[in-house]
């Protein structure tokens, strides 16, 4: 029996978030790579049907990393409907359901959920 890393699912959801989801990605994956690299995760970025660049760097970002997994959605679904997509696809043991793209509350609580 091989022990396994516990994977911690992460949601975001985006709504024309292109000056955000790069910073969001980058220290989502530093604190996993850092306070939390004894465990497994999956950044899920929901994108809500967004008007600017959102999309195409969030494939960008996407293409690069495995951790990363994208959900676009074909017309604006709201706020509720975007984040309940992105719960019923995430993977993982536990999962923090919601954070905001834009970091209005500091990635780094996710070393405190985890605890």
């Amino acid at each position: 029996m091989t022990d396994r890393k516990k994977k911690i699912g992460v949601v975001t959801p985006c709504y024309n978030e292109e000056d955000n989801v790069e910073e969001c990605y980058s220290t989502v994956r530093s604190i996993f790579e850092g306070a939390l690299s004894d465990y497994d995760y999956e950044h899920l970025f929901c994108d809500n049907c967004s008007t600017d660049c959102t999309v195409e760097k969030l494939r960008n970002i996407a293409k690069q990393d495995p951790n990363v997994k994208v959900i676009i959605n074909s017309r604006n679904f709201g706020p509720l409907r975007n984040i309940y997509n992105g719960l019923m696809t995430i993977n993982g043991d536990a999962v923090v359901p919601m954070l905001a793209a834009d970091l209005q509350d500091p990635a780094e609580v996710l070393v405190d959920f985890v605890k």
